[in-house]
């Protein structure tokens, strides 16, 4: 059953190192998307994410990336 709430975190991300065809970020810091709940959000979870066609990005499965996060973004 939905709760209408935000349970997730937001995370503010740093490039730490670029690739071939991926770039890594780390979240230096992160707090709970809404404020109201008791969210605990980690730092420091890494993403990588990578070129997986000319208008694809991949999120990877290395790192240390959030439960729910999508595998791919595509642009529109």
């Amino acid at each position: 059953m939905g709760t209408g709430r935000d349970l997730g975190c937001t995370e503010a991300l740093q490039l730490r190192e670029v690739r071939r065809r991926s770039m890594v970020f780390e979240a230096v810091t992160s707090h709970p998307t809404d404020q109201s709940t008791a969210v605990s959000c980690p730092e420091g979870n890494i993403y990588v994410v990578t070129m997986t066609g000319r208008d694809t990005l991949g999120l990877d499965e290395e790192g240390a990336q959030s439960a729910g996060a999508p595998s791919t973004l595509i642009r529109r």
